[in-house]
């Protein structure tokens, strides 16, 4: 999935910037996202598109919203995420250039992240 993306990758949430470097540091904020997602009950989530800006010069924006759903498909909350997204003529596909997240259905999880946390 981090192939998906460009980097560095900034990541805007809380009013706090973050920026990935490599594929392999996504891949860790990932899997403490996942794993702090799995703590607080949620067993799915399910994206759903809400808006897609018009393409110029190969960029555009895409309003995403996640439905994060316990195991008794309950929905818990929703975040909202803007994806700013940038498609090369010779790309087979679109690569993610920045995520910000506009609104946090999880901010208990988020918190528990050290990478989310201020110094």
């Amino acid at each position: 999935m981090t192939q998906n993306f460009t980097y560095p990758l900034p990541l805007y949430t809380k009013g706090e910037l973050l920026v990935f470097g490599a594929p392999h540091s996504l891949s860790e904020a990932l899997s403490m996202y996942r794993e702090a997602a799995r703590s607080a009950g949620i067993v799915r989530m399910t994206p759903r598109i809400i808006a897609a800006g018009l393409p110029h010069k190969g960029y555009s924006n895409l309003w995403v919203e996640w439905d994060h759903f316990d195991s008794a498909d309950a929905l818990i909350c929703t975040s909202q995420v803007r994806y700013a997204i940038f498609q090369d003529a010779m790309a087979l596909h679109p690569k993610i250039e920045m995520i910000d997240y506009t609104c946090l259905g999880l901010p208990d999880v988020c918190d528990a992240l050290p990478l989310l946390k201020s110094a």
